[in-house]
């Protein structure tokens, strides 16, 4: 400011302004020495700078405090989730055979009190079980996940049906829960094969299929469908459940992170965090919204690539000719299996 008895000189760094040098001439006449002010903006800059380079060392050491707390934190995981993967093995396999012995134990002809007694005990080893396989799934995601972000992981990329995958996927679930819900396929006859690990891509499946019957009262439906777009494979698993919090659908694939923290539902937050890395892993993304008529939806997009012809032209034309390559189906829960319709089943609109 000209007219000023001070000087104010703005501290430019070359990211962006720092501040603002405010220095007192004492007398006024030298503001009129272009020597002086030539100076201090000199100084001005060599300020902004130092201040500058503070900022960027202090960020600097909080992003390595940082990847040392989460490399300390994923070897703790990692071990832990090594020590009590055999105990917990051999206690779901004892659980195992105690339920197997007291169900044959129960199914005698004779309605004793001893076979009273065999059915009280055989329920509660049905708890230990169940609590044991659940322990042991948590167990395994914390190691999953310690495992990818050590870059332990090898993908075994390979030439993969969609088909397969989601039939895979789907006896892999709980059919217990499974059958509790109306569940609609919907996989194009001609849909193009998938560069990608099987093992690590059904896993995502298996994931976000766990997710949505977690979540979704039985008795509503929920789905998978697979589209084309563009260059992209894009596999959707629906439901019509309670949907997401508002605001939260990214913040679901954080480690740790649930949709609703006071959820009374099981788990420890780490499904949806594996299926992103998973997904990345292959090059593409993960997304969930909330459906326009309910529910919600998670999106997983992957690059198509050109996949080698695996059968003659004439054999499918034959599939064709029979009716043997549905464009859509629906699951029988109990068998788990794909099974043609003569309609596509009727589906939410999804994002």
């Amino acid at each position: 400011l000209p007219s000023a008895a001070l000087f104010y000189l703005p501290l430019k760094a070359p990211m962006r302004v720092r501040g603002v040098l405010v220095v007192d001439p004492g007398d006024t006449r030298l503001s009129t020495i272009p020597e002086l002010r030539r100076l201090l903006e000199t100084c001005a800059t060599q300020i902004a700078i130092a201040l500058e380079r503070i900022h960027f060392v202090s960020v600097a050491q909080d992003t390595l405090l940082a990847m040392q707390a989460e490399r300390m934190r994923n070897s703790l995981l990692s071990t832990l989730s090594h020590d009590l993967r055999t105990p917990l093995t051999s206690l779901v396999g004892a659980a195992e055979v105690l339920a197997s012995q007291l169900a044959a134990q129960c199914a005698t002809p004779c309605a004793t009190q001893a076979t009273a007694s065999a059915a009280s005990l055989h329920a509660q080893a049905l708890i230990i079980m169940r609590q044991a396989r659940r322990l042991a799934h948590m167990v395994d995601d914390l190691l999953d996940m310690a495992r990818l972000q050590s870059g332990q992981v090898t993908l075994r990329h390979d030439w993969q049906s969609v088909e397969e995958l989601v039939g895979s996927a789907l006896r892999a679930v709980d059919p217990a829960q499974l059958a509790q819900h109306p569940l609609h396929i919907d996989l194009p006859a001609d849909f193009p094969l998938v560069r990608a690990d099987a093992v690590l891509l059904e896993r995502v499946l298996v994931n976000l299929l766990d997710n949505a019957l977690k979540f979704t009262p039985p008795g509503t439906p929920l789905g998978v469908r697979a589209q084309v777009q563009g260059a992209e494979a894009l596999l959707t698993v629906w439901d019509q459940g309670p949907g997401l919090p508002h605001g939260r659908e990214r913040a679901v694939f954080e480690k740790f992170t649930r949709g609703e923290p006071e959820s009374s539902i099981p788990g420890v937050g780490l499904g949806l965090a594996i299926c992103r890395v998973i997904v990345e892993a292959h090059g593409g993304t993960i997304a969930a919204a909330n459906q326009p008529m309910g529910g919600a939806a998670f999106s997983v997009r992957l690059p198509l690539q050109t996949a080698p012809q695996l059968e003659p032209a004439g054999d499918a034309e034959r599939e064709a000719e029979t009716g043997k390559s549905p464009a859509a189906a629906t699951v029988d829960p109990a068998a788990h299996a794909l099974e043609p319709t003569a309609a596509p089943p009727t589906s939410p609109e999804l994002p």
